[in-house]
């Protein structure tokens, strides 16, 4: 009888920790995103999560609100919502989930309100973006054949064909601007910038 009380205490000597491992299963947090970018206008976003245990999530910044802010463990969908930037700067704030003691980050970007806009004129059918400078320029650029993009340097545009073509570029934080080339220039329209 002995015998047996002392294997039943080596056996579960031996086993306690195999059953205990299983409880301290690391936590884990998937995101699929690294970033988020909002426009000036604010709005919403979701972000796909999935956790291994229940977990919580909150913003820096008060213009950043994230709901919902609590849950149990599995998939689930965040909504990130932002109020429109009225302010001539990129905001940045960052968005945390937590799960036991492991945060994800997630980094938020909203862009400023665009309050400087540039018009050009062109009469050929390839443009060349004007040069704009400025330590924390963000911008949009419309071609004005129904094509819009992020505004960035050496930017190109082909048209299906030459004559008159307008583009306007709406941005924040320009604070000098170089036109490299003035061929097919026919006008610059500087009263907003």
């Amino acid at each position: 009888m002995r015998k047996l009380h002392t294997l039943t205490l080596v056996l579960a000597a031996c086993l306690l920790p195999v059953l205990f491992a299983c409880e301290r299963e690391e936590p884990s947090i998937a995101l699929d995103n690294t970033s988020l970018e909002l426009p000036e206008t604010g709005g919403s976003l979701t972000l796909s999560v999935t956790t291994n245990y229940d977990w919580t999530a909150s913003t820096s910044d008060p213009w950043l609100r994230v709901s919902p802010t609590s849950g149990k463990k599995g998939q689930f969908t965040l909504t990130i919502q932002a109020d429109a930037n009225d302010k001539s700067t990129l905001r940045k704030a960052t968005l945390t989930v937590n799960c036991r003691d492991l945060d994800r980050r997630l980094s938020v970007t909203q862009l400023p309100k665009m309050d400087q806009q540039l018009q050009v004129s062109y009469t050929t059918s390839h443009i060349t973006v004007p040069l704009l400078v400025g330590s924390s320029l963000a911008g949009k650029i419309n071609w004005g054949d129904g094509v819009e993009e992020t505004y960035k340097a050496g930017l190109t545009h082909d048209y299906s064909t030459a004559g008159n073509h307008a583009i306007a570029i709406k941005c924040a934080g320009a604070v000098t601007l170089t036109i490299e080339s003035l061929d097919g220039v026919t006008s610059v329209d500087l009263q907003q910038f």
